[in-house]
């Protein structure tokens, strides 16, 4: 897959966060966004994700003519702000993403469970959780997901040292041929793994 940016910029309401970014990102590869806070790093993955539309500029997504309207079929998405069911077990949440999007190999409910160390917890609703445990349950099905695009915003976040260990770990065993594109403030325990290009979404600040 290759997202081409051309001459991409967001306003809300009157104000510019962003314009003129012009970037490429193809597979296999790993990219990272920069940026300080309010800089539209969050905004300009979700563009990328063909969830939000520029005010200007075009995107492109190119390999088995894809569409923007049929990129959903192909990313996947985990960032802080997204909510999962509350009233959910772990268990029905991890089966209703299956239900949407298929897992890659040898992933299922149940390693998937015991990768996230939440097997004993796993008739637990999502609400009973800590925000440690929400999130490394958000970054595995979205890593494990059968997709091509994986969009990670400010993944460590609410992590402790052992599992932002263990997201580097996950990301690297399947990375494979796919892009991926990782929005972070600049944190180097998410960076880690980068072997393509950074964006410093603050260079086009207007």
């Amino acid at each position: 897959m290759r997202v081409e940016l051309a001459q991409i910029g967001k306003k809300f309401d009157r104000n510019w966060i962003f314009r003129n970014i012009n970037a490429s990102f193809t597979s296999p590869g790993i990219y990272g966004l920069v940026g300080y806070n309010g800089s539209g790093k969050s905004t300009l993955l979700q563009i990328i994700s063909g969830f939000v539309t520029p005010s200007e500029g075009a995107i492109s997504f190119k390999g088995g003519n894809l569409a923007v309207e049929d990129v959903f079929n192909h990313v996947a998405f985990a960032v802080p702000y997204m909510e999962l069911p509350g009233e959910f077990t772990i268990t029905e949440a991890i089966q209703l993403q299956e239900k949407f999007k298929p897992f890659r190999p040898n992933w299922n409910v149940n390693t998937i469970l015991k990768d996230i160390d939440l097997s004993t917890h796993a008739d637990k609703t999502l609400n009973q959780l800590s925000s440690g445990m929400r999130q490394r349950l958000k970054l595995a099905l979205a890593i494990c997901s059968e997709s091509s695009l994986l969009l990670l915003d400010e993944p460590c976040a609410n992590l402790d040292a052992r599992w932002t260990a263990w997201f580097n770990e996950r990301l690297a065993t399947e990375s494979g041929d796919r892009l991926i594109i990782i929005s972070s403030n600049s944190q180097e325990a998410e960076l880690k793994l980068v072997n393509q290009t950074t964006l410093n979404v603050s260079d086009h600040h207007s």
